[in-house]
C-alpha cells in the first residue's frame, strides 16, 4: 500500500513537471499574442482590455493601426500600478527609443526622465509623452484560434501622456504602427516572432461571442468561429506602400472601384486603412460618383437621407445579412490585381428599423489621399499586415464565406438562397 502511494506521488511529480516544463516551453515561444477586440456602439470605437504591473487589471485600449508608440496612456492612469518606473536619459531604454532631441538636455548632472512624441491617429500633430518601464500581460495562442494560461508578463517600455486625445471609453491606446517603438516591434524582438499583426474587427452580426473580435501579432495559423479553417489560405494581397517612417501608417494602392460592373473613376492616389474612422471617408468626387453608382445599381427604395450619411434606402426584405441581388457588392480592384468584395453588410448601415444607409462619408475636396478605409468595412473581414514582407492580406466578409461553405458541405443552397435573396 505504501508502495502504491509512493508510485502515486512520483506520478503526480512527473505530471506536475510536465506541465510546468509545458507552460515554460510556451512562455518561451508562443506562436502568436492574440488579444480580443471589442466595439463600443457609442462612440464605435474598437479596443481591447489588458493588464499592467500586478494591480491594474483590464483596462481598455484603443486599437490605432496608426499609432506609433507601444502603449499610450494618461499618466493619470499609467500611475495607478505599482511596478510602472520612469525612464532616464541616458539609460539605454531612452537610447533606444531615439527620444526627442530637447527632452534630454547635456549641460545638468541631474537625470530627467526620457520624452519622446508620438504619433496617433486621434491627432494630427505627435503627442509628447514621458517614457515607462513596466510589466504588461498579454494573452496568447498555440494553435490559432484559443487563448492559453492566464497571458504573458513582459517588461517593456510604454508612454505615458498629461493630455487625453482619446475618448473616455478607453484609458488610453495600443499602437500598432510599423515604428521600431510600436507594440509588434517590441514583441517580435522579445519572441523572435514573425513582424506580421492580424486582426478582425467585431460586428453586432459575427456571431462571436461577446460580439469579441480578435488581435494577432506574431503570424498564423488563423481560426476564427466565424471561418472554421485556417483563414490564411484563403487570402488575397496586395503590397503594402512605403509610408512616413515616423508615423509608420498602412496604405495600399487601389487602381479604381467596380460597382455591379460599373467602374467608378479613382485617382491614383494612396489609400490608408484606418480603424479610427468609423466608415470609409472618401475624397468629394469619388464619393459622389460612387453613391450615384451605387444607388443606379441597387434594387432598393430611396428614402430621406439619414445623417450622417448622405444616401439612404428602404431596408424591407433585405434580410440579417443585408445581402442578396438587390444589393450591389462594391469592389476595389488593387494593386496586383486583387479585389476586396465590399458585401452589404458592410456597405450599409441599419439607421432604424426600416432603413440602411451607405456606410461611406464625402471627406470634402481637401482630402489629401483617395480613400481612408475605415473600421465598419472591415468588420467580419480579416486582414494582416505583413511588414516584412510589405504585403497586405485580406479576405472578404467571412459570414458570406461561411454560408458558401455551409452550401458546399450540405450540397443544399436553400441557406444561401435565402440570404442572397433577401427572405
Amino acid at each position: 500500500m505504501a508502495r502504491l502511494g509512493m508510485n502515486m506521488i512520483h506520478v503526480l511529480c512527473v505530471i506536475i513537471f510536465a506541465i510546468t516544463n509545458t507552460s515554460h516551453s510556451l512562455h518561451e515561444k508562443p506562436q502568436a499574442f492574440l488579444q480580443p477586440i471589442r466595439k463600443d456602439i457609442t462612440t464605435n470605437l474598437y479596443y481591447s482590455p489588458l493588464s499592467i504591473g500586478a494591480n491594474v487589471h483590464n483596462i481598455n485600449l484603443g486599437i490605432d493601426l496608426g499609432g506609433s508608440a507601444p502603449l499610450l496612456l494618461t499618466c493619470a492612469a499609467a500611475a495607478k500600478s505599482r511596478s510602472y518606473h520612469p525612464i532616464k536619459c541616458g539609460s539605454s531604454r531612452c537610447i533606444q527609443a531615439k527620444p526627442d532631441p530637447v527632452s534630454c538636455p547635456t549641460n545638468t548632472s541631474k537625470k530627467a526622465t526620457c520624452h519622446k512624441s508620438f504619433s496617433t491617429s486621434f491627432t494630427e500633430q505627435p503627442v509628447k509623452a514621458r517614457l515607462l518601464r513596466d510589466t504588461v500581460s498579454l494573452l496568447y495562442t498555440d494553435n490559432g484560434f484559443t487563448y492559453m494560461g492566464g497571458g504573458i508578463d513582459m517588461t517593456m517600455t510604454i508612454a505615458c501622456t498629461d493630455v487625453k486625445p482619446f475618448p473616455s471609453i478607453v484609458v488610453g491606446t495600443l499602437g500598432l504602427a510599423k515604428t521600431h517603438m510600436a507594440l509588434p516591434s517590441q514583441i517580435v524582438s522579445l519572441y523572435k516572432l514573425p513582424f506580421k499583426v492580424a486582426l478582425c474587427l467585431p460586428s453586432p452580426n459575427s456571431g462571436e461571442s461577446s460580439g469579441s473580435g480578435s488581435l494577432f501579432i506574431g503570424g498564423g495559423p488563423y481560426f476564427m468561429a466565424l471561418y472554421p479553417e485556417d483563414i490564411s489560405k484563403i487570402f488575397s494581397s496586395t503590397p503594402l506602400l512605403p509610408s512616413d517612417q515616423s508615423r509608420g501608417e498602412y496604405f495600399i494602392d487601389v487602381n479604381y472601384i467596380q460597382i455591379s460592373g460599373k467602374i467608378v473613376p479613382f485617382f491614383k492616389k494612396s489609400t490608408k486603412i484606418c480603424t479610427l474612422a468609423p466608415y470609409t471617408v472618401l475624397h468629394s468626387s469619388i464619393y459622389k460618383a460612387l453613391v450615384l453608382a451605387f444607388a443606379e445599381k441597387a434594387k432598393m427604395t430611396k428614402v430621406p437621407a439619414v445623417k450622417p450619411f448622405a444616401s439612404c434606402f428602404s431596408s424591407k426584405r433585405l434580410g440579417r445579412w443585408m445581402m442578396g441581388s438587390r444589393v450591389p457588392v462594391i469592389e476595389l480592384l488593387l494593386r496586383g490585381g486583387a479585389k476586396w468584395k465590399i458585401y452589404g453588410s458592410n456597405s450599409l448601415v441599419k439607421v432604424s428599423e426600416d432603413v440602411v444607409c451607405l456606410g461611406f462619408m464625402d471627406g470634402g475636396v481637401n482630402l489629401t489621399m483617395g480613400m481612408i478605409i475605415g473600421g465598419y468595412q472591415m468588420e467580419d473581414n480579416f486582414v494582416e499586415f505583413d511588414v516584412k514582407a510589405s504585403k497586405f492580406s485580406f479576405t472578404s466578409s467571412l459570414c458570406f464565406l461561411t454560408l458558401l461553405a455551409h452550401s458546399q458541405d450540405t450540397s443544399d443552397s436553400s441557406l444561401v438562397f435565402l440570404v442572397w435573396f433577401g427572405l
